[in-house]
């Protein structure tokens, strides 16, 4: 096997691990009483059947095909747990993240698989890219230059900030809660009301960046090519914005942890886990030029959504009266 193949070799496998996860727990509810709910029992039972087919295929090969039905699976889950729990389906609904632990562990699998195949498609696109370089060389002796060795590998940067997640949600479950926690000598409602205030602010910063990102691709036509001194101060606020958002994610931790109920506080906990992980896979992929031309703007898109999800379901909650729309 050559060492080309085994990071394929290795995120085919972890796919497989994860669909075969997101099927046991649909077929451990649907064993455990969802076979009895109308229509949603058949579904579950589908979900299961399907994952654990692909999860089996991926072990022999891993065509497109396969890849294509892999992410069906998950975020056909996905939209099901979301309208579960806020339309309905079919009737049917739950609240939170309910039944425990399996919504989580099924939330956990699905995202997941959904990430796995975009590092899958990076390590492609890298690939292919090493490949197409080394047909240019002239001398099959002469060898290969050590950023094009690395190419196929860079896709694995791509776990760190998964690890990222897991930790910050791993010690927002095991710690102890401290409600006292001071933020800049602010407690009890005066720290809420002062975390409100700089989560407004950081809204502020992120849509900042994101018109400045518009700007510099080129997407407002309005203006002309964005100077140098544009992607600078976009560089600066995003520093600005990420220093500002450790003093509310240090007490938010530290007060109250990573919670599950109800859904607006289960919103903002795993949604601000998310945070980091998507801010350390922007850092990976601005220090690494040879990701293809989407990921920078994905992964700085993914930011700014998760600050606004953060934003309504904690600082505009607090501002507007304990009320947000649907939370």
């Amino acid at each position: 096997m050559s060492t080309r193949s085994l990071p394929a070799l290795a995120l085919r496998l972890l796919l497989a691990a994860t669909l075969a996860a997101s099927g046991y727990i649909h077929a451990q509810l649907y064993i455990d009483g969802y076979r009895f709910i109308h229509v949603i029992g058949s579904m579950f039972l589908l979900q299961a059947s399907a994952a654990f087919a692909v999860a089996a295929l991926l072990l022999l090969a891993a065509p497109l095909i396969l890849r294509i039905a892999a992410a069906g699976i998950a975020i056909g889950a996905l939209v099901g747990f979301a309208a579960s729990r806020t339309i309905g389906v079919f009737g049917f609904s739950e609240q939170g993240l309910q039944p425990a632990p399996q919504a989580l562990i099924s939330l956990i699998a699905e995202a997941l698989t959904l990430l796995v195949l975009a590092v899958w498609q990076v390590f492609d696109v890298s690939s292919r890219s090493g490949a197409e370089a080394a047909d240019h060389v002239e001398d099959p002796a002469h060898p290969a230059h050590p950023a094009e060795l690395q190419q196929p590998f860079d896709a694995l940067w791509m776990l760190l900030p998964v690890v990222v997640m897991a930790g910050l949600f791993w010690y927002g479950r095991v710690h102890t809660p401290n409600y006292e926690t001071s933020l800049f000598g602010n407690r009890g409602s005066d720290a809420s009301l002062l975390k409100a205030q700089l989560g407004s602010a950081l809204l502020g910063l992120a849509l900042i960046q994101l018109l400045l990102a518009l700007w510099i691709y080129g997407r407002l036509p309005a203006l002309r090519a964005a100077p140098h001194a544009v992607h600078t101060t976009h560089r600066l606020i995003g520093l600005a914005a990420f220093l500002l958002s450790l003093p509310i994610a240090r007490h938010c931790i530290t007060a109250y942890g990573v919670q599950f109920a109800p859904t607006r506080v289960a919103l903002h906990s795993l949604t601000a886990c998310f945070l980091y992980g998507a801010f350390v896979a922007k850092v990976i992929v601005v220090r690494h030029r040879r990701w293809p031309g989407w990921a920078l703007p994905l992964s700085g898109g993914a930011l700014v959504t998760a600050i606004a999800l953060i934003w309504y379901a904690a600082p505009l909650w607090y501002l507007n009266g304990s009320q947000a729309p649907g939370l």
